[in-house]
């Protein structure tokens, strides 16, 4: 021991001998909660002193010793603790990480050499050793010493270490050498490599991929690419690496799949969706029971999300019978009405649900009945769709209800049932629709309107020309105040969305005409202003601009008109005035106002 390693020694004992008997013997934890380290630092040597296993007691004088700057002192009885344990792999851990938190790398390096000495056949010494000089900053020293403990230790001792650093130091492909030679020793490493690999930049994937779909490494290194590859969003190559790599005993091939599946959720694509039902028929086809049951619903699930509505159905066809588990097959159920519902099969759809209906799980239940009303009601036929909801007493179904009542005229019922629906009912796009809607029918201040009714039902099933022929014709029963510019209004600005530009600008003319200052007008100054920009006038867009900002001063239409006309008077002196300038009026949303999944 050096000199200056005995002054601080006995100047640590000198302390500690200073204090009372009974703080030495308590809690070092305690003590070193209360902030209290030098006592906390002799009660751990303390129970050290009578058992020198307690690694707790190790790993507390370690922290308060690095805390009050004198960690050198335990160095003496480390190495006595070592000398009576030296087979212990902890006490050498912690010699290597006090040495280098000393800053002693020479002392560092002879502590793990003495290890190498006593126990050459293990690779724990090379293991901490290189992680001592990683934390350091010596990626390549560690990579060194890993390197020299696989030529002792032999084969691909070390892999799973070289490849983190190989990471580290931005080697990709030996990272990848390193991990399959790691999942061939032990298949449990895929999870790590996976993980590690899917850091790896863009231009060095395709190196990694030939390192692990090389035809004459083992079959566990093609489905390590297969799980990388889906960690590259890349799911079906993953698939079909996956497929051909699968092991012959079937616990471990439906492990492999259950894996690949879940990996695939996250990505949110048809093509994972696609990828995932493939995995899960196969995994249908190796399991049995419940299980293969189970599977096959999960693959109906994700043939449907992938649009492959006919795959989904051959999955759910054998599952659908009384004589499988109710539970299973009134899921695989809800599933079939649901893809058959999907795929324009509305008639087929509906009978299955009426036969099913008692059987299936209440959520099931409410969601189904409500997607073929709404169906229903996209088809024109509104008595059917209000007999599937008449048991239906949800919020969501109070929306459905506005619609119909609103596709029949009755302007105020589809008013109230808006308001009892509020805005949690289904999601945020249609609550934004309801909402505009509803603005519109409160300007409108009539109970019944059968013509503006069908507009919207027109406009629901798509034929947006038609519903606007039939809004101008509702808005000439209606007077100025009662309405007449709101809706003519709202009808040029379908048009905008529509880029039918000449209809839109005699709508929109004809609502500022009938009203150019009440709550109408700012909207449809804007929606014409596009207008005239989308048919090459961006001076009369200028003029209509600067005239909504100055008659419109507080209207919430204002900040998108001033950029709006930043933008245009930028693009006039050019030839492609128009390329510059907005394509469509941004306060149209066409869910909202075009119709497509309302109800």
């Amino acid at each position: 021991m050096g000199a200056p390693r005995v002054a601080s020694y006995l100047c640590l004992l000198t302390i500690v001998g200073a204090q009372p008997a009974s703080a030495q013997s308590g809690s070092g934890l305690e003590l070193e909660r209360r902030g209290r380290h030098h006592e906390a630092a002799a009660a751990y040597r303390e129970t050290l002193g009578s058992d020198q296993a307690n690694v707790g007691a190790w790993l507390g004088l370690e922290r308060v010793l690095t805390r009050l700057g004198r960690l050198e002192t335990m160095m003496s009885l480390l190495d006595s603790a070592i000398s009576r344990s030296p087979a212990s792999n902890f006490l050498r851990e912690l010699e290597l990480r006090a040495w280098a938190a000393l800053g002693q790398g020479d002392s560092v390096s002879a502590a793990a050499e003495r290890w190498i000495a006593y126990a050459p056949e293990i690779p724990d010494p090379y293991r901490h050793w290189a992680r001592t000089a990683s934390r350091r900053g010596e990626s390549a020293r560690a990579i060194q010493i890993l390197l020299d403990g696989r030529a002792r230790l032999g084969g691909s001792a070390l892999a799973p270490e070289l490849a983190q650093m190989y990471m580290a130091a931005g080697a990709w492909a030996g990272a990848a050498e390193e991990w399959a030679a790691a999942v061939m020793l032990d298949e449990s490493h895929t999870t790590a490599a996976a993980a590690g690999l899917r850091q790896a930049p863009e231009l060095q994937r395709d190196r990694i991929l030939m390192i692990l779909v090389d035809p004459h490494r083992e079959k566990v290194v093609h489905r390590l690419g297969a799980e990388v590859l889906v960690s590259w969003n890349r799911p079906e190559e993953g698939w079909t690496l996956l497929d051909s790599a699968l092991p012959a005993d079937r616990t471990r091939a439906a492990t492999s799949l259950s894996r690949f599946a879940d990996r695939t959720v996250r990505i949110g694509t048809p093509g994972a969706a696609r990828a995932r039902a493939y995995a899960l028929e196969r995994l249908a086809e190796l399991t049995q029971g419940a299980a293969s049951e189970r599977a096959r619903v999960g693959a109906a699930q994700a043939f449907a999300d992938a649009g492959d509505l006919a795959a989904a159905r051959r999955m759910l066809e054998t599952l659908a019978t009384a004589d499988a588990p109710p539970g299973d097959a009134a899921s695989a159920m809800a599933t079939l009405i649901r893809v058959t519902l999907e795929s324009g099969r509305l008639e087929e759809a509906d009978t299955r649900f009426r036969v099913w209906e008692e059987r299936l799980r209440a959520d099931d239940t409410e969601r189904l009945r409500q997607s073929l009303a709404s169906a229903w009601i996209r088809r024109g036929e509104l008595g059917r769709a209000e007999q599937l909801l008449a048991a239906d007493s949800s919020i969501a179904a109070l929306a459905i209800r506005g619609w119909l009542a609103l596709y029949r005229g009755d302007l105020f019922g589809a008013t109230e049932y808006f308001r009892a629906a509020g805005p949690r009912a289904g999601s945020r796009e249609e609550a934004t629709r309801r909402t505009a809607i509803l603005a519109l029918l409160q300007n409108v201040r009539r109970d019944s309107l059968p013509r503006l009714g069908r507009a919207m039902l027109l406009l629901e099933q798509g034929d947006t020309s038609e519903a606007v022929d039939h809004m101008a014709e509702a808005a000439t029963h209606l007077d100025d105040v009662g309405g007449r510019a709101h809706l003519l209004a709202f009808a040029g600005r379908l048009c905008v969305a529509r880029s039918d530009f000449g209809r839109a600008e005699s709508l929109l003319q004809r609502a500022l005409a009938a009203d150019s200052v009440g709550s109408a007008a700012p909207a449809a100054e804007y929606a014409l202003a596009v207008t005239y920009v989308e048919t090459g006038r961006p001076e009369a867009a200028v003029r209509q601009l600067e005239h909504l900002i100055l008659s419109h001063a507080g209207s919430a239409v204002v900040p998108e008109a001033r950029r709006m006309l930043d933008q245009v008077r930028g693009a006039i002196p050019r030839a492609d005035a128009g390329e510059s300038a907005p394509k469509r009026d941004p306060l149209i949303e066409d869910r909202v106002f075009r119709g497509g999944s309302a109800v």
